[in-house]
């Protein structure tokens, strides 16, 4: 009885199993983008979100190429994406104005913006922000590049700004990308020469008709603060670049 009863289960254990239908899997594609305007090394940082975990990459920076292989769904949504984004560089105009903050005694008056309040958008913003009740326009610049380009100023006679022009995440962005902020000094002595102070090293994005706003550090000549203000316009491509101050 033993034997028949183990001959039993071997002969279940052995039959066959009922097929389960599998799920189809998704096709999977290779497509091959080649950049006009941008290197495929930030083509991959930009399609990268897009790409599900299986995907392979291959970065060709002599051909300037981009290998994508992926699920077609995600493939598709990486060129839409490429697309939008490989584009030739962007005009653009960066109104930029550095106001010195400081708190006056008004006893009980109401804050003054002054300077601040001359700038569309930015002196309701500021009282969000800070506790200052003055504001001065030290100075005011007009840059105008493009993507890509590196720009450097001088602002209020005592200050360096610099910094380079990307494109943002968006397009209705501006990346300024290691921007430098610095307290120049005149040395004493024949000749000229002078000392550079770094007060701010940063990055930020800067939405296209929107003011950003950046607290760079204390005003050395006075009690109280340093604050630029960013202004981003996207211009029709004309010839020339130029800065106005």
């Amino acid at each position: 009885m033993a034997k028949a009863a183990f001959f039993a289960v071997a002969l279940t254990l052995a039959a066959p199993a009922r097929a389960i239908p599998a799920t189809a899997a998704p096709e999977v594609v290779v497509r091959v983008f080649t950049l006009k305007h941008r290197s495929p090394d930030e083509a991959l940082a930009v399609v990268r979100p897009v790409l599900t975990d299986g995907a392979s990459v291959i970065v060709q920076p002599r051909g300037n190429t981009l290998t994508v292989r992926d699920s077609a769904a995600a493939v598709e949504e990486a060129a839409r994406t490429i697309a939008a984004w490989d584009l030739p560089p962007r005009r653009i105009d960066l109104a930029i104005t550095l106001l010195r903050a400081s708190t006056d005694d008004r006893n009980g008056r109401p804050a003054e913006l002054d300077a601040a309040d001359q700038l569309p958008g930015v002196g309701e913003k500021l009282r969000k922000l800070f506790r200052f009740t003055s504001y001065a326009r030290l100075d005011s610049v007009l840059v105008q590049g493009v993507e890509g380009q590196t720009v450097a100023y001088l602002l209020g006679g005592g200050y360096r700004l610099e910094f380079q022009i990307e494109p943002g995440a968006s397009p209705q962005q501006v990346h300024l990308k290691g921007l430098l902020f610095e307290r120049l000094r005149r040395v004493p002595g024949p000749g000229i020469a002078e000392i550079r102070h770094d007060i701010l090293r940063t990055a930020i994005n800067v939405v296209v008709g929107q003011p950003f706003i950046l607290a760079v550090g204390k005003d050395e000549a006075a009690a109280g603060a340093l604050v630029l203000v960013f202004r981003g316009t996207l211009v029709t491509p004309g010839p020339g670049i130029a800065g106005v101050n």
